[in-house]
């Protein structure tokens, strides 16, 4: 396994071939060669976002690894206290250290939130390092597959090397539409209008659903969801309206409640804040003022989480997104 740090190989820049290819098929070569140029940069960019959760790791185990020091001084402490004091002898001699406290808040409290995100961490550390070593394994079958594709030039089986890059990739890789000179453009079939919401999968598998926008958000919570459904939005501030699917006589899981939480605050005025206090209730409980405009509901009954925002759990959600075009929710 390679060191946390290190980056993934980034795909080789795809060289343009000596001679020239055939006309016929040189658009299908070139759409492929982008193609494949896209999913690399998306597979580098979850990459990159891993390594981060890596050093996140680092740091909350070396925070953890310091935090031990002051356990013995924390059980002493007075509530209120603003900074704890020890001396440490790592070093063979003594240096005296400090850790800042929240006042608020007991010491004995606040060391066992640091060890609690470090243990938290640790956990995921594995899952993480799986994840990063698919993506490198990804991207060198990708660069294998660009090369080839380079040195076949105009004798290239587009095809099949699409083919490889579709099973190498299926997340990432987005298949093109053969082309051909002189083939006339073929006519697009008719789609039917999307769905007023997106479409994502809670940690334990539950259906959520976010509008896209305030006609949307209208058309999700008045037409979409059911009276039994969980329904939550930013509270105070423009956003999207969020609903979880929930079958008759079920309750929402404090999971789900959690990343459907994390979708509302994301998807809203609020997303560039760290703690956002978010609203919910059953879909039975929101109605709509006559002649209100487009996203403007009422509210009865509700109830208020303050959610403190998690990176790796917002990418997980969007990670997981599915496409809402013809799926059953």
């Amino acid at each position: 396994m390679q060191p946390a740090d290190a980056r993934p190989a980034p795909l080789t820049p795809l060289a343009r071939p000596g001679e020239p290819t055939d006309p016929a098929v040189e658009p299908a070569i070139a759409a492929l060669r982008r193609a494949i140029a896209k999913a690399a940069t998306r597979i580098e960019r979850r990459a990159a976002a891993v390594q981060g959760d890596l050093a996140q790791a680092d740091q909350a185990e070396a925070a953890a690894e310091r935090a031990r020091l002051f356990v013995a001084e924390a059980a002493r402490a007075a509530r209120g206290a603003r900074v704890l004091v020890v001396l440490d002898w790592s070093t063979g001699e003594a240096r005296s250290i400090e850790m800042p406290l929240d006042p608020a808040k007991s010491a004995k409290e606040q060391l066992d939130a640091v060890f609690r995100r470090a243990r938290r961490m640790k956990e995921g550390r594995a899952v993480a390092h799986k994840r990063l070593d698919q993506a490198r394994s990804t991207l060198q079958t990708l660069a294998a597959i660009a090369a080839e594709l380079e040195v076949a030039g105009a004798a290239a089986d587009v095809p099949a090397l699409q083919g490889r890059a579709v099973a190498a990739a299926p997340r990432d890789f987005k298949p093109v539409a053969a082309a051909t000179a002189g083939t006339a453009p073929r006519r697009r079939a008719k789609q039917e209008p999307a769905p007023p919401y997106r479409l994502f999968t809670s940690a334990d598998g539950a259906t959520i659903l976010v509008g896209r926008g305030a006609a949307h958000n209208d058309e999700l919570t008045l037409h979409v969801a059911r009276p039994r459904d969980l329904w939550l939005h930013a509270k105070g501030m423009p956003g999207a309206h969020v609903v979880v699917r929930l079958a008759k006589g079920a309750s929402c899981t404090s999971e789900t409640l959690v990343d459907a939480a994390h979708l509302a605050g994301h998807f809203s005025d609020a997303r560039d804040e760290t703690l956002v206090e978010i609203q919910y209730v059953q879909r039975r409980y929101v109605r709509k003022p006559r002649g209100s405009a487009p996203g403007t509901v009422v509210v009865d009954r509700e109830k208020v989480i303050v959610l403190r925002k998690q990176d790796a759990v917002m990418r997980r959600l969007l990670e997981g997104e599915r496409p809402a075009q013809g799926a059953k929710v």
